[in-house]
């Protein structure tokens, strides 16, 4: 929102951590961490198999790439772009897949005593969040 209480909608053709991730990869900067194929020189057929433009970016997280767990830069603006393009007030992205991300949901939304309405066929991660958090199905 702008300072008028209008939507303004974000550039989407932006792509904020591919940008700093092309920056960090001009930078030339030696890796002595992980990944451990050292964007492709410590393994040849890694690099063959994903090419040197994936494994030339697979670096770890460093100061000009944000920080996952509590975003200010890039990761923040990828997040608002997201929310945006989905027309919600937040996004969140998570790297621990499926299961930690729909438990995070849960575990955000229920507390001890809470009712949730749940299909029959749902994902073992929803049941393993319930006990965590103490809600009911």
């Amino acid at each position: 929102m702008n300072g008028n209480g209008n939507h303004t909608r974000l550039d989407q053709r932006r792509a904020p951590i591919h940008e700093a991730l092309e920056n960090f990869r001009r930078m030339r900067v030696v890796p002595f961490d992980v990944p451990g194929h050292k964007r492709g020189r410590g393994n040849p057929e890694l690099t063959a198999f994903l090419g040197q433009q994936c494994v030339g970016v697979d670096v770890n997280s460093m100061k000009p790439l944000d920080n996952l767990c509590h975003p200010v830069s890039v990761i923040r603006e990828a997040e608002e772009l997201a929310a945006d393009a989905f027309g919600a007030a937040h996004a969140f992205l998570m790297v621990g897949g499926t299961t930690s991300s729909v438990q995070s949901m849960v575990l955000t939304a229920c507390k001890r005593g809470d009712e949730i309405i749940l299909p029959r066929n749902v994902h073992r991660s929803v049941l393993n969040a319930l006990v965590l958090c103490g809600a009911v199905p």
